[in-house]
């Protein structure tokens, strides 16, 4: 009896093992089909749902002098551009619009800037802060404009906010009037 109990543990031993690596085996086919079925953002999506809140709310926990938090956002947006270059290729694919335009190289400058606002922020610098928020927009701006999507304009957020999107200029000009 003994070595019926052995043989059948080592039976479902062996059997268990068996139907893992047939799963081992198909998770290549198995990681195309779900990356197939996967939901892609729309890059707008990105710079719309998290890039821009990010960009507002730093600004209110920079001027508001809450470091920490935005060393957060800085790292929320840090998130968001990694996102973008890990899916970048996949939506360029997807959409005649990105297939021209070189994103990976408009990141690079963004970063740059990001980076030199992270260490203001580290800093605990307002006037570097200030500065390099500045230099942060201006950049994501001429992303905008690269891209072909100049009548997107960002800005500071307006002091005491402005509807829900409190850091893009709507006007058709350069400014308020």
């Amino acid at each position: 009896m003994q070595g019926t109990l052995k043989r059948a543990l080592v039976l479902v031993f062996f059997v268990g093992n068996a139907g893992l690596l047939v799963n081992f085996n198909a998770t290549p086919g198995r990681a195309q089909e779900v990356k197939r079925n996967a939901y892609l953002p729309q890059l707008a999506d990105l710079m719309n749902e998290s890039m821009q809140i990010n960009h507002a709310k730093l600004w209110f926990a920079g001027h508001a002098g809450n470091w920490a938090l935005a060393t957060y956002e800085v790292k929320k947006i840090k998130g968001t551009i990694e996102e973008i270059k890990e899916t970048i290729v996949d939506i360029q694919i997807a959409s005649s619009h990105w297939r021209s335009l070189p994103v990976n190289e408009m990141l690079k400058n963004f970063v740059v800037n990001l980076d030199a606002l992270d260490q203001a922020v580290q800093a605990k610098d307002s006037v570097k802060f200030e500065t390099a928020y500045q230099g942060f927009t201006t950049a994501c701006n001429a992303c905008h404009t690269r891209a072909g999507q100049p009548q997107i304009k960002i800005i500071a957020p307006l002091p005491n906010g402005s509807g829900i999107f409190p850091n893009q200029d709507f006007t058709t000009g350069s400014g308020p009037q």
